[in-house]
């Protein structure tokens, strides 16, 4: 009998200390430890993300920064092989948007925003989470005064491809803003190919168009470290944080312009 081969990969941020990769790996046990149990590739994804959320020196769930007027909206999504997508952008209020992108994927919708996002968490039976259950103490790794970093996971269990992202969003930004993460093709792509997962500044991600691309590389054959470089090499690391993790069926990638914690497990059973 043929061996399956397991690959999957975490990142928490572009910028994010090289010595917190201690939390990328963790995330990346906890989804390979789904994978073993039988899990489906898109719920590994959303339970590795999961642990990034709950990790407050990374910008996601318990650890996102607060926008201008001190409120606190995430964006997440998640996406496979098989045509799923679901995203949620601007929700307050619940301490793992990964899982509400993942009850959007059982809609007929794709993306949820705002109050209405909030009210079909609420009514999933999803965890809530107040303002004062968020220490305040999420890392900021950039080098201004705004953070841009972003958790993600990418994953093969042996047959579908997945990945997801969630975030803070900018420190500081505007109320109502929205980056790369909901946008389907800017920070994240899952096909029969692979799947990638971005992490760095929204705008300059979404305006590359970024995931998409790089998948679309992916497809034509290419390797996971060729397009890795391709990629980073599209953003300046003076002006633009930006980190890529992808995989194919034969191997992975990942890295930034500046550090990024990260990991990555290959398995073959």
């Amino acid at each position: 009998m043929s061996e399956k081969k397991y690959i999957l990969l975490t990142h928490g941020g572009a910028g994010s200390k090289n010595e917190y990769q201690d939390g990328a790996r963790k995330a990346a046990d906890t989804g390979i430890q789904a994978i073993n149990s039988g899990a489906s590739v898109m719920d590994v994804v959303c339970q590795a993300v999961a642990v990034l959320e709950n990790d407050s020196r990374f910008n996601a769930g318990v650890g996102s920064h607060p926008r201008a007027d001190g409120s606190v909206e995430m964006d997440a999504a998640v996406m496979d092989s098989l045509g799923n997508f679901g995203a949620v952008a601007v929700i307050e209020g619940f301490k793992n948007p990964i899982h509400v992108a993942n009850a959007v994927t059982r809609t007929q919708y794709k993306v949820l925003a705002g109050q209405g996002a909030a009210t079909f968490a609420q009514k999933a039976g999803l965890e809530t989470m107040t303002k004062d259950q968020i220490p305040g103490t999420g890392t900021d790794f950039s080098t201004t005064d705004s953070s841009t970093d972003t958790v993600g996971c990418v994953a093969f269990d042996g047959t579908n491809f997945a990945a997801g992202l969630s975030t803070g969003g900018i420190k500081g930004a505007i109320p109502g803003r929205v980056g790369d993460v909901p946008l389907i093709g800017c920070g994240l792509y899952a096909g029969t190919a692979g799947a990638v997962a971005a992490t760095g500044d929204g705008e300059t991600i979404a305006m590359h168009m970024t995931a998409i691309r790089a998948y679309q590389m992916l497809e034509r054959g290419d390797a996971p470290q060729k397009v890795l470089d391709e990629v980073i090499s599209w953003f300046h690391p003076e002006d633009d944080a930006f980190g890529l993790i992808l995989i194919n069926r034969n191997g992975y990638a990942g890295g930034c312009n500046r550090s990024m914690a990260w990991a990555a497990v290959s398995e073959e059973k």
